[in-house]
């Protein structure tokens, strides 16, 4: 949290810009005046004091991380995302309304059976997120418009032929929800510019650009349905080609997570899912900080 302090000094008046984390606490000197432009100094401020504090942990996970690979057993690392691709799919696919388990998931994906209670389009599409998800593990590809359409393609080639592997041409807006998506027009420009945004920034931490990167891409949700499980893949391959660990959003954690993406989308704040995004994943990775 970002607060202008004055403080009086002789007969004049100095203002700062203080930063409180909780942890710490950073101060820049504003001058005499309040600047015109104080709102836009104080999220700046903000982002750079908050990733100054939290990029090091970051790369803290990212280097322990990399020597744990480097020192385990291939076998048991390919049975860790052999389980992290299960827990994905149960929770990616549930999270949009599948009422599958966790075991159902399981048992569908390593030993093809499919659950009586299930719509098969679920069923289907769960088959058809884990040959993007294994694509996604060998490969590593670059984000570019066709790899987009492409995996939207895969996921929906057997349950809706209209739309699979094509851009929305149609305006669509949140149910209950407050968010204003990209108009239809404007879907190929803004995806353009996201990607632009990608190579410009390819220096970025991995977690901080995940981040963000899924903030951009669910506002302008460029599909008539599938933004979030392709969103949340697109999430996870910026983090596993950048050499980090992939970050899973549980089912538990849907109401949380889309009121973070929707308070930054609707008060034109990336710091509000950004916060939320690193300090998940702070968390999740507790282990490579001890």
């Amino acid at each position: 949290m970002v607060s202008v302090v004055k403080r009086k000094k002789g007969n004049g008046s100095y203002y700062y810009l203080v930063y409180h984390s909780g942890k710490n606490q950073h101060e820049r000197y504003l001058g005499r005046r309040i600047p015109a432009e104080i709102d836009s100094a104080k999220k700046k401020f903000e982002e750079e004091m908050y990733l100054k504090e939290n990029i090091p942990l970051l790369e803290m996970i990212h280097d322990r991380y990399s020597g744990y690979i480097a020192a385990v057993d291939k076998k048991i690392i390919r049975s860790e995302n052999h389980w992290f691709k299960i827990n994905h799919i149960y929770s990616t696919q549930r999270i949009e309304g599948s009422t599958m388990t966790l075991g159902q998931t399981r048992n569908l994906l390593e030993y093809n059976l499919s659950p009586k209670d299930t719509a098969l389009e679920h069923i289907v599409e769960a088959i058809q997120m884990e040959k993007i998800f294994d694509e996604m593990l060998a490969t590593k590809p670059a984000i570019t418009k066709r790899l987009i359409l492409r995996w939207h393609y895969i996921l929906f080639s057997g349950t809706d032929t209209n739309n699979a592997g094509s851009f929305r041409r149609a305006d669509v807006a949140p149910y209950g929800g407050r968010t204003e998506y990209v108009l239809w027009p404007d879907v190929v420009p803004e995806v353009e510019i996201l990607l632009k945004w990608c190579r410009k920034n390819r220096g970025t931490n991995p977690v901080i650009m995940s981040a963000m990167f899924h903030n951009r891409f669910e506002l302008i949700h460029p599909f008539i349905d599938g933004n979030g499980r392709i969103g949340r893949l697109l999430a996870l391959l910026i983090l596993h080609k950048g050499g980090y660990p992939m970050v899973n959003i549980l089912p538990k954690e849907k109401i949380t997570y889309i009121k973070k993406l929707e308070g930054s989308q609707t008060r034109g704040d990336h710091m509000i899912f950004l916060k939320w995004f690193v300090s998940k994943y702070l968390r999740d990775n507790k282990k490579y900080l001890s």
